[in-house]
């Protein structure tokens, strides 16, 4: 038994930093671990039955695996000062933010590492050995962090980082970034005063990786002094939180980003639902990746594998409107049809659950269960 929550987790992980920054927010006693190289794929592995982090253990030895599923469960426990607006548009994007910064980034957060190893390997290499192989000779030091290098450039392409996609990735990243430097200049975080389930979901890929890799820092972050900014408030253990903005108030300074929500990661989504749908019918989980989606990306199009695992992310922000009173979801419906977006609460899918690092039907469904009911 321990009296604090333990995270197992790296300052290099995408996902780690999404969570420590929710425990530091909520002021949630924990203690941090950098797990080695048994931990990693021995350890964690009998516990979660996955080979990923974050990883967290409670005082009374559960394992929870997964940032969204730990947000969730210390929310749970830990109520107050809630990073969910009780308002019900700011609710709603709060649960789009996050997906976005989970799902939708993840190009942006390979690429920006993985593809620019002239400035960034010899610092990565370093995390290698001072996470998986601390106190092991440099030797083999070395060769882990090059395999991790052959894996991660095997990788890239299911996440359509390649080649002739590269300049409409680049040009979508640098356009982002802008957006969020404007946006913080006059905002302490995405909704006001207080950081939301959204905020925290892009730390995943503008801390883990853009803040600290050599290239991206340099490039991406050093020239927006308002997003550096917002990174650093992120990292550090609050003091007493503000407020979220009166009245359901949307920044128009979030609108630049709202345009890659609905415009772009809507349309992905759409066309992952509809690959993945034959494969909904059975009760086993949805494959990591599957068929490519073709969609809207800044001036041009990309293209990428279907990621199952984001419907069950879509899911849950679905879920979280079909819970509220009607005046609530009447004020959502309004909003997203300012943004051509009402189709959102059209998307009708099997019930799904989280299966390690993989959605799952609850259980089968009929063969002529609908795809989208506005299709």
């Amino acid at each position: 038994m321990t009296t604090s929550y333990t995270l197992y987790g790296w300052e290099v992980s995408y996902y780690t930093g999404k969570v420590r920054s929710y425990l530091r927010f909520k002021r949630i006693p924990f203690v941090e671990v950098s797990p080695n190289i048994f931990d990693y794929y021995v350890t964690l592995r009998r516990k979660t039955s996955v080979v990923a982090i974050p990883v967290m253990r409670t005082p009374n030895g559960e394992w929870w695996q997964d940032s969204s599923e730990i947000i969730d469960r210390l929310e749970a426990r830990f109520p107050a000062p809630s990073v969910l607006p009780a308002t019900p548009v700011q609710r709603l994007a709060a649960y789009l933010f996050e997906l976005w910064g989970d799902e939708f980034w993840l190009p942006t957060g390979l690429a920006t590492r993985w593809c620019h190893l002239d400035e960034n390997y010899a610092f990565l290499e370093q995390d290698v050995a001072d996470n998986l192989m601390p106190g092991w000779p440099r030797w083999l030091q070395k060769k882990a962090a090059a395999k991790v290098a052959r894996q991660m450039s095997d990788y890239l392409p299911h996440a359509g980082v390649v080649p002739g996609q590269y300049a409409v990735l680049d040009r979508w990243t640098e356009r982002q970034v802008d957006a969020l430097d404007r946006h913080f200049a006059a905002h302490p975080f995405l909704f006001g005063g207080r950081p939301s389930l959204g905020d925290f979901g892009l730390m995943g890929p503008l801390y883990g990786h853009l803040s600290r890799d050599p290239w991206p820092a340099r490039h991406l972050i050093a020239p927006r002094p308002h997003l550096a900014a917002w990174i650093d408030r992120m990292n550090r253990t609050q003091p007493p939180p503000g407020e979220f903005l009166a009245d359901d108030a949307m920044p128009a300074t979030l609108e630049p980003l709202l345009d890659s929500l609905f415009g772009e990661m809507l349309p992905y989504l759409e066309g992952m639902l509809r690959i993945a749908q034959p494969e909904m019918q059975k009760s086993e989980p949805l494959p990591r990746f599957m068929g490519e989606v073709e969609f809207p990306m800044g001036e041009g199009r990309y293209r990428r594998p279907a990621m199952p695992y984001g419907l069950w992310m879509l899911q849950r922000a679905v879920d979280a409107v079909r819970a509220m009173p009607p005046s609530d979801v009447a004020a959502v419906s309004v909003w997203l049809a300012r943004h051509g977006a009402e189709r959102l609460l059209e998307i009708q899918m099997p019930p799904l659950r989280r299966v390690g690092m993989r959605a799952a039907p609850v259980q089968p469904q009929p063969a002529t269960a609908p795809t989208l009911a506005h299709r």
